[in-house]
Formats: structure tokens, sequence, C-alpha cells
């Protein structure tokens, strides 16, 4: 939709659609009405046509070594894919009709050809971003790039001597923030949180909203790839309670009551910029279907060209799907996930008695390759002891924060 969200639309919906990519205001209501609410598909093995969202790892060499990273980035892979390959494989993404491509690492500003990878991506009708460290960024590569590409940059630490990613710090960052804004691209920040730099995640907030940055992402660190070396960094149970207080406040920085809204039915200006919901849309499928989103709604390339239901499934070497040097993506997806796709939530055992599950908050360690780092059962639990009380512990706090009224904010208006 032009607001960003994306649904299961009747056919006869193209029309509006067509009238906005042309410029004309439309008025949204206009649209609801050609919404599908419960399409109805064939689970057995379901899938969507195209994923929704693709990811692809350019190249797996990268500038840091953080014991946190899941896909053990340090060296390029054997037999990494040519640029061309990397380009013919958006072309095939593209004609399959995908909504959303993220470009990443390794670090994708390690491999030599990343600006042509990510303009030639640009130039395609499905939204592009680029995940990167920020560290190898220049601003003659930010001026080489399509205007207003969209960045996600992640980050750990306000203290070079703390951190384990090898010199991330916050003037490093500021430098390419605002080169960023100076040629006109879009930035969203993320912090990995472990037990190392759980004590900077409140600094890190509050100097994104000091300085009018976006919020970052809060993503819990998984025992997914080198961490599985350094179990160390996880965070245990007994830090549950420091870390939900310390996420709070956090959050507390972001959040704003949410203001009286413009009526539904004003129309929407062509100009206007918003989100795009995809991963919202493949985790409402996914509680639709019952069924795990990776390998139906999204695919995961990694730079040797193989290709995965997701980076969990690639770190752990499970459910290799197939290899582009072999196969088309359009067969691949098509034949090659039968073994993942067969696997529904109801097998999993455990969830039943679960606090999660029973206080009605949709887990996402249904996941076969955490599970089996976890508890040793592709179809056990794949969250943590910490992880699942930080889980209810979150959850309660925003049923309280809607409660309230609030609503949580990308960016503070200073």
């Amino acid at each position: 939709m032009p607001t960003g969200k994306v649904h299961f639309f009747e056919e006869a919906a193209k029309a509006e659609f067509d009238r906005f990519n042309k410029g004309e205001r439309i008025d949204l209501t206009a649209l609801n009405r050609y919404i599908i609410p419960d399409p109805l598909v064939d689970l057995n093995k379901f899938h969507l046509s195209a994923p929704a969202i693709a990811f692809i790892e350019t190249t797996n060499l990268c500038n840091l070594r953080c014991k946190h990273c899941y896909a053990n980035s340090a060296y390029k892979r054997p037999n990494e894919m040519s640029t061309e390959l990397i380009k013919e494989t958006i072309d095939q993404l593209a004609d399959a009709g995908i909504l959303q491509l993220f470009l990443s690492g390794g670090e994708i500003f390690a491999h030599r050809d990343a600006v042509e990878i990510i303009n030639y991506a640009r130039t395609k009708p499905f939204y592009t971003q680029v995940f990167t460290n920020g560290l190898l960024i220049t601003e003659e590569k930010l001026a080489a790039l399509a205007p207003n590409t969209s960045f996600f940059i992640s980050f750990d630490t306000a203290d070079p001597e703390r951190t384990i990613r090898g010199g991330m710090d916050f003037p490093k960052l500021r430098q390419k923030f605002e080169w960023m804004k100076k040629y006109g691209h879009a930035f969203r920040t993320a912090i990995s949180v472990h037990r190392y730099n759980l004590d900077d995640a409140e600094e890190i907030f509050e100097w994104c909203a000091q300085n009018g940055y976006p919020r970052p992402q809060w993503l819990e660190t998984h025992p997914i790839g080198r961490a599985l070396m350094h179990p160390d960094i996880l965070l245990p149970p007994e830090l549950v309670d420091k870390s939900i207080a310390i996420y709070k406040k956090c959050m507390d920085r972001f959040s704003k009551p949410e203001f009286e809204k413009p009526p539904a039915s004003e129309p929407v200006e062509a100009t206007r910029m918003f989100s795009l919901e995809t991963v919202k849309f493949c985790q409402k499928v996914e509680r639709e279907t019952n069924q795990e989103k990776c390998g139906r709604t999204i695919a995961y390339i990694n730079s040797a060209g193989d290709v995965y239901p997701c980076s969990n499934c690639m770190s752990n070497d499970d459910y290799k799907a197939g290899n582009l040097r072999d196969h088309s993506f359009k067969d691949i997806w098509e034949q090659g996930f039968d073994e993942f796709r067969s696997i529904t939530f109801d097998e999993f055992a455990g969830c039943q008695s679960c606090a999660v599950y029973q206080e009605g908050i949709w887990c996402q360690f249904r996941c076969p390759p955490l599970a089996k780092n976890v508890s040793g059962d592709k179809l056990g639990c794949g969250a943590t002891e910490y992880l699942q009380r930080f889980m209810l512990e979150a959850n309660r706090y925003w049923e309280e924060r809607k409660r309230a009224g609030y609503k949580l904010q990308l960016q503070i208006d200073q």
C-alpha cells in the first residue's frame, strides 16, 4: 500500500494502485475494501510464489571479528560469486517479484564493487536496504551511490577499549551519519545486545536521541554462528532484571503518547515516503499459517551462491536448497525447500507448557537451527532461559505502555 503496509489484495485493486503510481491522489479507504483478510492457501509445504524478502551476502570478507557474528564473517568464502553473478541473481529476484532486498556481508563495503552492486539493485522495482558496520564507508562512496539509499548500521559500544568489535565508536559513526545526511541517504541503527555491551546500551540510545538519529533496534544476541565459540557473551538468566531495566529506559526515551491521527479518508500524497513493512507481513503470514516464515516468505543467499531459508539455517549449514551456479533461483525456490517446508509449529516439543506460549506471546524461537543449538533437538526450544524470561518481561512492559496510550517512535523530534 502507499503507506508501506503489505496485504493480500483482490485483483480488482490494481486499478487503484496504478492511479497512485501515476502520481494521482488516492483515498486509502478505497483500497481497504479489496483487502483479503484470510487468503485461502494450501498449507502443505506452503510458500509464496516468490519470497517477500531476499538477502544476498555479497562477500564474507569483513574488517571486524565480532564474537556474536551469525555468519562467522572474516575471510572470503571459497568460490564466492562474481559481481556479474550477483547482478544476475538480482535480475532473477526482480523477475520473481520480491518486495525487498537486503544486501549484506561480511561487510558489504569490503567488496570492491559494493557501490556498483548497490546502484544496480536500486534500478530494480523492489526496495533495497544495505546492512553494514559503517567503518569502511567513505564520503566518496556515499557520493557515488544513488540518492536515498537506505542503510541499516549496527554498532555495539561507546568505548573502543571495551568493544569486542574492533574499534567501533561514536565519533566514527557520527561522521558516517552526517555524510549520509549530506548525500540524501536514509539510515537506521541496531545494537546486538550481549554481556559485554549491556552497560553501554542506554548511552547509545541517549546519544541517538540527542543527535536526532533514528532509534536503534534492540537485538538480542542468539546462540548462533561465532557466539557458539564464545558462549561467555550470551546474557545469563541472572542478568534479566538488569537487562529489562535498561531496555525499559531505552524504549521510554523513544516512546510518546499517541496523538490524534488524521482521518482515514485523508488522501495520501504520491511524494510522501513510508517504510516498507515487509517483515510485519511475513510475520503475519507466519501466524496465519502456523509455519516458519523463513523458506516460505524469506530466502537467504550466501556469497558462495548457496540458498537457504534464512541466516540461521545458513550459519548452521542446515536445509541448503541449492546453488545458483547449478540452478536458477526460481527452480531452487520451487523445488529446493521441501524438507524445511514440511515442518510446522505443531511439531515443536514443549511449546504448550512454556510460559511464553501460555501468555499468548508470538515466539520467534521455533527455529530448527536455533533449537538444535540450544536444546540439541531441531524441534525443541530455540530460546535460552534468559531469552524466555526477557520475552515475558518485555511483553508485559509493552502491554502496560499500550494501555497507557504510548507508542514507539523511530526518531525523537527535537
